[in-house]
């Protein structure tokens, strides 16, 4: 089922540009003499992985020199602008972060966007968000551009359908990806197993051929 597909009905469909329908929060410029290896956690673009916040190699600081910085809480969604230019996350853990200024924080204005529509629409732009990166050593995304950038917006009614439907196929694409790493591990668990039998069997022969040799 395609986001486009959903939208097809919805006769109150508009697009918009972006600036009109969500703020959009940069991070702070961390140094690397803040970085800790405890504290408050801060997610970097290496932490948006596959449309979700993951919580792998971490860097912390101190909260207390950084008070006045933006936080990623429950159910935020983050974007990469530079670097990895494009890759969109959601924030599913218990966690709350701080978010370096290579990533950007959409907060959409509730009267007109709700926040699981947008999550998906981003998803659904990467290629075109990917489009407007610029540089040679470091590609990067302008704020302002990314304002502009026009989406579709039905009826909240139609959002909220098309979040809920999109939710439960991305938690069923999920559910498939675990359960073939699970098979994959297990897979590779009873090769290594058969090996080490064959291992054990070789070495056990040639032990006794050298044992025999010696004993004639």
């Amino acid at each position: 089922m395609s986001f486009e597909s959903l939208l097809r009905e919805d006769k109150d469909l508009k697009y918009l540009e972006l600036k009109d329908v969500c703020e959009m929060h940069l991070g702070t410029a961390f140094k690397n003499s803040f970085y800790r290896d405890s504290g408050f956690p801060i997610v970097k673009t290496s932490n948006i992985q596959g449309g979700l916040v993951i919580t792998d190699n971490l860097k912390y600081c101190n909260p207390d020199n950084h008070l006045d910085s933006e936080v990623i809480k429950y159910g935020d969604i983050v974007m990469a602008k530079d670097g990895s230019c494009g890759k969109v996350g959601i924030n599913l853990t218990s966690q709350e972060f701080f978010f370096d200024s290579h990533v950007v924080k959409f907060v959409p204005d509730e009267e007109i966007l709700i926040g699981g529509y947008l999550y998906h629409c981003l998803l659904n732009f990467q290629s075109e968000i990917e489009g407007m990166a610029k540089g040679s050593t470091i590609r990067g995304i302008r704020k302002s551009e990314l304002e502009r950038l026009k989406i579709p917006v039905p009826s909240l009614e139609t959002q909220t359908r098309i979040a809920e439907t999109l939710d439960k196929f991305q938690e069923l694409k999920q559910e498939l990806k675990q359960e073939l790493k699970q098979e994959l591990k297990q897979e590779l668990k009873q090769e290594l197993l058969l090996r080490k039998r064959q291992h054990n069997y070789y070495r056990d022969q040639i032990w006794e051929s050298l044992l025999g040799n010696l004993t004639h």
